[in-house]
């Protein structure tokens, strides 16, 4: 007797929602599905803006292939492969501000051996080697960077890498959770350099089987900006889509998932929540406040991005951005140079395009835009104002993954999932934030789907 088709809700239509609904459709057991957005777009915080003839990326604005080939893989079933464009812009300077100059980071092995910035990192590689390792045991980015290197290189090259790209303390971020690959060379390997060393053809040969033009260094985007896969999801997708429709409350009756929405009420048998901690934590408040309140325990840092667009070339220098470590309590975390980077997405011939990071700390609109321009002056020179201007707030947009994070979320899925059968847990607070591995776990989120219901 052929099995009734499963009804499933999403909630949440960023990528985390949208990649689950496009792997959990390819199933040999694909259900009914309903996808339901507070707000009235789909992509979330990967989201691209044209404005006064720039593009501006609100959310990530790069990829680099040997890191993303869960959305390369993506990508190539949507048949985006002619939408994809590579930075040709080699090598990728790098800087860091700090005593009051922007340094360049070394990009060759003469200048490795005689920047102050690497002085420190050279004997520290060599010695790396041998090493002890600290196998399952997780630790704080700052306490592996020196029991594996020395204190100039967690000062230099870690505490800076955690700002820009986590927006937290290096000294209480997880290594384990953030830079999980390291930690896997280190303990696969015993060093972290040899573990790069040896895995740099795996990651050439995985790139290369997807799309013949890329390497695993190529830094990669889309014609229209990386909101492009999330727009490709959302019009490929043949679900039931509800936007502006933020769920309530949540009920569980007799085996079934009821939602409600501010309009209407709804039953499904399964429901993933793909929401930020802080939104699935208040609605697990309903009914399972112990579990609502380890939710919304999980600290989360805001992010204000503000975008500034100019129809002449003001960057003094060139590469990909620049990052400044928290010692020098700088309000700017880190710029990106995105017209240097992607050229092919500018629409004037000399134009310089910033995306500028700071905390969000709730200030208005304009207080980041002037820190913002005050922090490009004083470390770029750059006093011309700015052609159009753009700012994107997101409150707790960042989860901070302190020492422990992994375990604590491994042990609060199987409970809510013990507890709460019809519900799935989905997000970029659990076991990664990064676009791949998100996708990676909806394509895994999906299979598991699949497997039960073909047992049951």
């Amino acid at each position: 007797m052929r099995t009734k088709r499963k009804r499933i809700a999403i909630l949440g239509a960023g990528i985390s929602g949208l990649s689950l609904a496009w792997y959990l459709s390819k199933t040999s057991v694909a259900p009914e599905i309903h996808l339901f957005e507070k707000s009235g777009r789909a992509g979330g915080w990967m989201h691209t803006e044209h404005c006064n003839g720039f593009l501006f990326e609100k959310g990530p604005r790069t990829l680099k292939a040997s890191m993303a080939t869960a959305i390369l893989k993506l990508a190539k079933e949507l048949g985006l492969q002619d939408e994809i464009i590579v930075s040709g812009r080699k090598p990728y300077h790098r800087y860091l501000w700090t005593e009051k100059k922007l340094w360049r980071f070394p990009n060759n092995p003469l200048s490795f051996l005689f920047s102050p910035l690497t002085n420190g990192l050279v004997r520290a590689i060599f010695t790396e080697w041998g090493r002890l390792g600290n196998a399952g045991t997780d630790e704080t980015v700052w306490e592996f960077a020196l029991r594996r290197f020395n204190k100039e290189v967690a000062r230099r090259i870690f505490d800076p890498m955690v700002t820009g790209i986590f927006g937290g303390d290096v000294h209480t971020i997880s290594v384990k959770a953030c830079f999980p690959t390291l930690k896997m060379w280190e303990e696969k390997y015993g060093s972290i350099s040899r573990g790069f060393l040896l895995e740099r053809k795996e990651n050439e040969k995985k790139v290369k089987d997807l799309f013949s033009f890329l390497s695993s260094n190529s830094i990669f985007s889309f014609k229209n900006g990386l909101e492009t896969i999330a727009q490709a999801l959302f019009k490929s997708l043949n679900v039931q889509m509800h936007l502006q429709s933020k769920v309530e409350t949540i009920r569980l009756q007799h085996g079934k998932v009821e939602l409600s929405t501010a309009l209407q009420n709804f039953e499904f048998d399964r429901v993933f929540c793909a929401l930020p901690v802080k939104e699935t934590g208040e609605l697990f408040q309903n009914f399972d406040a112990e579990i609502a309140n380890e939710l919304l325990a999980v600290p989360s840092l805001g992010l204000a991005v503000v975008n500034v667009g100019y129809r002449q070339g003001v960057l003094p220098v060139k590469g990909f951005g620049y990052l400044t470590p928290s010692y020098e309590k700088e309000e700017i975390k880190g710029v990106i140079f995105d017209s240097y980077v992607f050229p092919q997405l500018n629409s004037y011939k000399h134009e310089t395009r910033l995306t500028i990071k700071l905390d969000e700390d709730g200030r208005i609109d304009m207080q980041y835009v002037e820190a913002a321009l005050k922090g490009i002056k004083k470390h770029l020179g750059i006093s011309t104002a700015p052609d159009a201007i753009s700012i994107k707030r997101a409150l707790r947009a960042i989860p901070q993954y302190h020492v422990g994070h992994l375990e604590k979320m491994e042990r609060l899925m199987v409970r809510a999932r013990a507890r709460h059968p019809g519900i799935v847990l989905h997000g970029n607070y659990l076991s990664g934030m990064s676009v791949n591995h998100i996708i990676e776990r909806s394509e895994q989120l999906a299979q598991g789907w699949e497997r039960e219901i073909i047992r049951s």
